[in-house]
């Protein structure tokens, strides 16, 4: 056994020596990961610019008001709405295709805008998976039907009306003390004098006056929530995303697969090396076993896989990511790191001369990546290449770590990814082994 730790130690010292091989196996896998967590990041959360929230509104009410109101919200740069009917337009946020739906209900028109009458309901449904945009429009509503009020107050007719309906509905309300009816009374008769103008309206109406239906203080409306619950395939890429805690999680897990196949390159190039340059004959005259020689390379490619995984690990903790199960992780790795040991022993005698091996392990290690979510996540591949990816180490690999880090996969879902990489490793030992007792 000690024959074989101490070839593990003399090839993992030959391979860390070289300063550029070096940091195509750690340097460069880190670089990948910022630079794919950068796009993920920016693939979640927009790139930037100004976006609108697309909603639909409802306008049940049918009045000059209710009509004057949406054309005031769609009047605002930071939406987009689209006038529709009640099941169109929550069937269009059930689907994802609109964030929102505003309803204006019947007798909106009637008190929207006086602040002194019962504030006017207004419904809305929002997509719950985009809660944020949610405050961002009740918001907007409430800006715009501050903008409604400032426009029927300038409007003297609909003032006059507004003040002869309120003083009827005062009378006929019995409930109101005799004090806020004298306050009230007082109030609407100075309006009266006040309807041209909106500063003198507002310096003499006071948030104390307590009205009909107004409690203490007052509001422009009354924000009513909508069920538009919409279920989310889970299998989707939207559905898999939701899952992410942070944007590196998807990232880091495509970077350890470049670090492991500079790995996997690295040491098969070394192995054709030794064998051009007359090492392997050297080591099969001493007094080593070839086992012990094949196990010696095997043990160095698995610890410096292991080591890879724990430095992208660290690294992707430093930075906001949040592994759902370290145990898991742990078991994960372990499998990763024997299918790809099993590969190196096949690739490392794939050629006579140390180019050929170097060219032909690359070139398969592209193939695996591009097929296996090494460059473009799978979730993001088109039907027929997510197909073709179950024939790539790299994916399952990438499933494998991602099951452990965000998936959140259990012991049972993590056994078809783990048993298919140490089902390739033991076949590529194996074929390895053989093929190299052969040359």
């Amino acid at each position: 056994m000690s024959q074989i730790f101490t070839m593990a130690i003399k090839d993992l010292r030959l391979l860390f020596r070289d300063k550029l091989g070096a940091f195509f196996i750690i340097g460069f896998p880190i670089l990948m990961g910022l630079f794919f967590g950068t796009i993920t990041g920016n693939y979640s959360s927009g790139t930037g610019k100004k976006s609108q929230i697309k909603v639909a509104i409802v306008d049940q009410d049918k009045t000059d008001v209710s009509e004057k109101f949406v054309s005031l919200i769609q009047q605002n740069d930071s939406v987009d709405c689209t006038p529709m009917e009640f099941d169109p337009a929550r069937e269009s946020v059930r689907k994802g295709s609109r964030v929102a739906m505003i309803v204006l209900g019947e007798g909106f028109g009637e008190t929207a805008g006086f602040f002194w009458e019962e504030a006017p309901s207004i419904q809305i449904g929002v997509d719950p998976s985009r809660n944020a945009e949610s405050a961002m429009l009740q918001g907007f509503i409430m800006e715009t039907i501050g903008q409604l009020s400032s426009e029927r107050m300038q409007d003297s007719m609909a003032m006059q009306d507004m003040i002869d309906r309120s003083k009827d509905q005062l009378k006929a309300d019995q409930e109101i003390s005799v004090a806020n009816r004298l306050l009230v009374s007082t109030f609407l008769n100075s309006l009266e004098g006040m309807v041209d103008s909106i500063d003198a309206l507002q310096t003499e109406s006071d948030d104390t006056i307590e009205g009909p239906g107004s409690g203490s203080g007052f509001q422009f409306a009354n924000i009513e929530s909508i069920d538009v619950t919409r279920k989310i395939d889970p299998n989707s890429v939207k559905g898999q995303l939701m899952k992410t805690k942070s944007k590196w999680d998807v990232s880091f897990p495509q970077a350890m697969m470049w670090g492991i196949l500079a790995c996997v390159a690295g040491f098969a190039g070394s192995i054709a090396k030794e064998r051009t340059h007359g090492t392997m004959t050297r080591l099969q005259v001493a007094p080593i076993s070839k086992f012990q020689v094949l196990c010696g390379k095997a043990l160095a490619c698995f610890i410096s896989v292991m080591i890879v995984v724990a430095m992208m690990t660290g690294l992707g903790v430093a930075l906001d990511m949040r592994p759902d199960s370290y145990p898991k992780l742990i078991l994960s790795t372990f499998c990763v790191a024997g299918c790809f040991v099993g590969i190196m022993m096949v690739m490392s005698n794939l050629g006579k001369t140390e180019e050929s091996v170097n060219g032909s392990g690359w070139a398969i290690n592209m193939v695996m990546a591009m097929l296996g979510g090494g460059m473009i996540p799978v979730m993001f591949m088109p039907s027929f290449m997510q197909s073709l990816s179950h024939f790539s180490p790299v994916k399952w690999s990438v499933l494998a770590v991602e099951g452990a880090i965000w998936r959140e996969f259990s012991y049972a879902e993590l056994l078809m990814p783990c048993g298919i990489l140490v089902g390739i490793g033991i076949a590529g030992v194996l074929l390895g082994s053989w093929m190299m007792r052969r040359s």
